[in-house]
């Protein structure tokens, strides 16, 4: 299996280099890395919405009733098309989006470990993180450019952090392929 992976190491670092052009870009322009996001949104809405209406067709053939995957998938098309028309409402949204996820996550948090108090040390951790995650919800929500700015900084870290990764697999894998594959060849360096 190696063996054939490392035939197409290439991939693995034009990945690399491309999620570390992404990042570098995600950060110097964080409006196109937004603006990314929605569509990638849009696509995704799009494609979910068409794929429920097509469930539902094929149960309407078979069992009759199946209004409610019309339903949600016409309301994930539409959803879709807006998304790519006024993208900068759907990124606003987005981000509201992750600002209530994050302090509804701290919120429960908070109350797992209070519950689980008596039963384990150190729960104060746990706590202490959701804490944490509900003022940066908070912060997002009163403030959404912060969510925006924190959005961005995370696609950019993990794009970056993902290329570089991609990108030294497969100068490994590349290595691997030029010694032959034995299976003691440094990947790395020397040995």
């Amino acid at each position: 299996m190696v063996a054939v992976a490392a035939r197409q190491w290439w991939v693995l670092v034009l990945q690399g280099i491309l999620g570390i052009v992404f990042g570098a870009i995600a950060i110097a322009v964080p409006d196109i890395a937004l603006v990314t996001l929605a569509y990638l949104f849009a696509i995704w809405a799009i494609v979910a919405g068409l794929t429920q209406i097509g469930v539902g067709w094929r149960i309407a053939e078979h069992r009759g009733r199946a209004w409610p995957f019309a339903v949600t998938g016409v309301i994930s098309v539409i959803a879709g098309l807006l998304a790519a028309l006024i993208p900068g409402p759907t990124v606003l949204f987005l981000i509201l989006l992750l600002g209530w996820w994050l302090a509804f996550q701290g919120v429960l948090e908070i109350y797992a470990a209070w519950r689980i108090r008596k039963e384990i040390t150190g729960e104060w951790l746990m706590a202490l993180g959701g804490i944490a995650r509900l003022v940066v919800g908070l912060i997002v929500l009163a403030m959404p450019i912060v969510g925006a700015i924190l959005t961005v900084a995370l696609i950019a870290t993990f794009s970056i952090i993902g290329g570089i990764t991609a990108l030294l697999v497969g100068l490994r894998l590349r290595r691997f392929n030029a010694t032959g594959g034995t299976r003691n060849a440094p990947l790395m360096g020397r040995a």
